[in-house]
This record gives C-alpha cells, sequence and structure tokens, in this order.
C-alpha cells in the first residue's frame, strides 16, 4: 500500500467520520431521551441538503452560512412535527416499549410523506451546486479539498457544542436527568413533556446540519436520506443508547470502514459492509461499545 493511499484513507476516513457523527448524535440524543424511535431522521437530514441548495442557489448564502437559516427553519419544522405527531402518542403510552413501537409507525408514515411532498415541490431529479471553494490544502503529497477539512472541522465543533450545552446548562442536566429516569425528573419538577419536544426538535436540527454539510459535496434528492438514517441507526447501536463518547468514537469507525470500502474495495458495496458492522454488533456486543 503507497504512502498516499494510506494519507489518503487516514484524512478521508476522518472526515467521513466527522460528518458521520453529526448524523447519528441526533438520533441517539432523541432516543436516549424520548425513546421516539424517528426512522425520518435521514429525511430531516434532506430538507436540510435541500434549504441550503435554495439559499445557496436562489440567494447566494454561502452554504456554511446557511446553517443559520437551517438551524431555526428545521427546529419549527421539528417542533410542529412533535406535537401534531408524536406528544400524544408518548402521553397515552405505558412504557417506553409503547413509545418506541407507536413512534416507528408514525415515523415511518412521516417518512414517506415527507418524500413524497419533496418530489412534489423539487421534483425527483438529483440537484447539486458548486459550493465556493477555499482551495486545497497538501498533506503528504496528496491534495484535500479545503470544503472538507472545513465540514469535518464543523461537525466536530456542533458535537462539541452539543456536548458542553447538555453537560453545563440547566436545559441540558434536565435532558439528561430525563434520559436517565424519566419519573424521577418529574418527581424534583421537570416538564418531560417539554425536554420530550425541545429533544426531537434538537436533534433534527443536527440532522439537517449534517444535510447542509452533504450537500456541499454531493448530488441531492428527496430519496437520500434513507441510507443516512441506516448509518445513524448503525451508530447508536454501534455507541450504545445516550453515549456522547461512544458517538464519537464510532463515527470515526464506520466513517473508516466506509471510507476504506469506498477506495480499495467498490463504492456499491459501502452499505452492505454498513449492513454487516450492524449484525455483527447485534450478535457480538448488542448494548454497544459505551453503553452505561
Amino acid at each position: 500500500m503507497s504512502l498516499s493511499l494510506v494519507v489518503d484513507i487516514a484524512i478521508g476516513g476522518a472526515i467521513l467520520g466527522a460528518i458521520y457523527s453529526l448524523i447519528a448524535v441526533g438520533l441517539n440524543l432523541q432516543y436516549g431521551v424520548t425513546r421516539i424511535l424517528n426512522v425520518a431522521h435521514g429525511d430531516f437530514l434532506m430538507l436540510g441538503a435541500y434549504i441550503t441548495y435554495f439559499c445557496f442557489t436562489l440567494f447566494g448564502i454561502n452554504p456554511f452560512a446557511s446553517l443559520a437559516v437551517v438551524g431555526p427553519l428545521i427546529f419549527v419544522i421539528g417542533y410542529l412535527v412533535y406535537i401534531i405527531m408524536l406528544r400524544r402518542a408518548i402521553k397515552q403510552s405505558k412504557s417506553p416499549e409503547e413509545v418506541e413501537s407507536r413512534s416507528l409507525l408514525l415515523c415511518f408514515g412521516l417518512s414517506f410523506v415527507v418524500q413524497n411532498l419533496a418530489i412534489v415541490m423539487w421534483t425527483a431529479n438529483y440537484r447539486g451546486y458548486s459550493a465556493p471553494s477555499f482551495g486545497t490544502i497538501n498533506i503528504a503529497g496528496v491534495l484535500f479539498e479545503s470544503n472538507r477539512i472545513l465540514m469535518a472541522i464543523m461537525s466536530i465543533v456542533i458535537n462539541v457544542l452539543l456536548y458542553l450545552y447538555l453537560k453545563f446548562t440547566k436545559t441540558g442536566l434536565a435532558m439528561r436527568a430525563t434520559a436517565d429516569h424519566s419519573e424521577g425528573a418529574q418527581i424534583v419538577g421537570v416538564n418531560v413533556y417539554n425536554v420530550y419536544a425541545l429533544s426531537f426538535s434538537l436533534s433534527v436540527v443536527l440532522s439537517a446540519f449534517a444535510g447542509t454539510l452533504i450537500s456541499m459535496y454531493s448530488t441531492i434528492s428527496p430519496f437520500m436520506g434513507s441510507q443516512y438514517t441506516l448509518i445513524a441507526l448503525v451508530l447508536v447501536i454501534l455507541a450504545g443508547i445516550g453515549s456522547f463518547k461512544g458517538n464519537i468514537v464510532g463515527g470515526f469507525i464506520i466513517g473508516y470502514i466506509a471510507y476504506i470500502t469506498l477506495r480499495i474495495i467498490h463504492s456499491a458495496l459501502m452499505l452492505v459492509v454498513i449492513y454487516a458492522v450492524l449484525i455483527i454488533i447485534l450478535l457480538v456486543k448488542p448494548r454497544g461499545l459505551f453503553a452505561r
């Protein structure tokens, strides 16, 4: 194996891993706090990608700057989805398992609705744009686009900000308390239903942020979310429910596995390999690498 290929895999896998960790951290937060099994998670990523696309093509807004548009807009959409679709299902459920089963069915329906609305509004054609480039970076003779390096840095920064928010703010403490023991959190005065709404809305914002970054180097379509939902689910299982550290480490593990598959084996086999990883995890360590 040549030095250039080793460097390419080392940096390329890290970039992919950083983005994967951002995709999955929202689902991990959402499921860990609310027990909502949101199989439409990738469809919010798709919405973030489309919003970024139109911000750039219609208004000339830099994709990185469009995060300031994507965040508030998707937060409102996520909050409305929770209030209209999921709040009643959670309140009527008598156990976490019932929440999981009801939310799974509701979010399956939500996924189909979002995809078909996207087709009606934007057609099923693939779209893409050429993001403004900051040039290339030469690392040991291998050229990397500066945009991709910035995307990885942005993913890590968002993850760190989420960690600080959960660790050091009163709202973050309420979310962690609800995730650990919702009945105990209610006893000490936490309104868990407000926490559920905030957790769901914040999680879909994180997914949409990942969509913004992905749109800078990949074509977008109404169907793009499904593969990222799969990747997020694999990462949540690999990391362990509610494990922030596991989410980061798992993101880089899957990122390197996927990138090695793309560069050395065959790009068409990437999802097959990720499926195989999911099966192995479920057989060997079903609670995840860092389960509490």
